[in-house]
């Protein structure tokens, strides 16, 4: 990988009601640390990732001020994860050198790798933009009130986070998406609905995101079997 001036924003705004809790679940303990705290090691410790952008909700901000290191900037988060990444957006273009790319990631991912980070950084380079992606392994049905059918799968994948861009493809995209008031579901479709086209790389299955607690379950098992706490 060649040397690109990169940093990365991290979304931390959300509650994570499926959870259950009453908290950010990024602040639940998996192994001896805190969900986020896994999720922001990866970028702390690239060398391709100049600065971090957390986006926090305003309630938690005093807390994750204690946790996360101080060279990380915290962003106020909005309403949405898109609202939440257009504000992170903002404060990059108040740098006064600005990155080439922009890396994108739901805190709720604790074990995104450095070679994950590697194949973004290196695709959105070359291509402008670009998301990982795992094939799906599970028969897929599509279920109506009339009938079930199975949908081929060949062309259908998981999609993951760090999503990667070229800043200004990105800040493009969300200006339109913020002055259209459209609704997106990840940056990706930021850029598509902006007009803009997407590479992608291979994902890695053990980038799970914590969604509920059986995935926390799941991720204190791959701390565990990888020694990674």
């Amino acid at each position: 990988m060649t040397n690109k001036d990169a940093v990365a924003v991290i979304v931390a705004a959300g509650q994570g009601t499926r959870m259950g809790g009453e908290h950010n679940k990024l602040l639940l303990p998996l192994g001896t640390r805190t969900i986020l705290e896994f999720s922001i090691e990866a970028f702390l410790k690239h060398p391709g990732i100049r600065k971090i952008f957390l986006t926090v909700s305003s309630q938690d901000r005093h807390i994750f001020e204690k946790i996360v290191p101080q060279e990380v900037v915290l962003v106020k988060g909005g309403k949405r994860r898109q609202d939440s990444v257009h504000n992170a957006l903002l404060k990059i273009i108040q740098e006064q050198q600005f990155p080439e790319l922009v890396l994108v990631h739901d805190g709720a991912r604790p074990f995104c790798s450095a070679k994950l980070i590697d194949r973004i950084l290196d695709a959105a380079y070359e291509h402008g933009a670009a998301i990982p992606v795992l094939p799906l392994m599970d028969t897929i049905r599509r279920v109506t009130e009339e009938k079930t059918e199975v949908v081929e799968r060949d062309e259908l994948f998981a999609v993951q986070t760090p999503q990667g861009f070229l800043l200004e493809q990105l800040l493009y995209a969300s200006m339109q998406i913020t002055a259209n008031k459209w609704t997106v579901t990840d940056d990706a479709s930021m850029i598509e609905n902006a007009g803009g086209r997407i590479t992608t790389v291979e994902g890695d299955p053990q980038n799970l995101k914590i969604t509920t607690p059986a995935d926390l379950e799941r991720a204190d098992w791959i701390l565990k079997s990888t020694n990674l706490s």
